[in-house]
């Protein structure tokens, strides 16, 4: 009698928050969202979290700016 091994895939865990992400570790990183090159995985939740971040200081940074171009004139 033969026994078969079942093959358990891991998932990814959250760099940020250290949930389960829904990425097997052997998914191709080209394919996953929220997947930061040298860092690891992110949860859908922390990845959307960290973009309004990144938005909001972009918008920051773009009124800085016209201040500044305000104030040189």
């Amino acid at each position: 009698m033969g026994t078969k091994k079942e093959k358990v895939e891991e998932y990814d865990v959250c760099v940020s928050c250290g949930k389960t992400t829904s990425y097997k570790k052997t998914d191709n990183i080209v394919y996953r969202s929220g997947y930061i090159e040298g860092a690891g995985q992110l949860c859908l939740e922390c990845a959307q979290r960290d973009n309004e971040e990144v938005k909001h200081a972009q918008k920051l940074w773009k009124q800085r700016q016209e201040e500044y171009e305000w104030i040189r004139q």
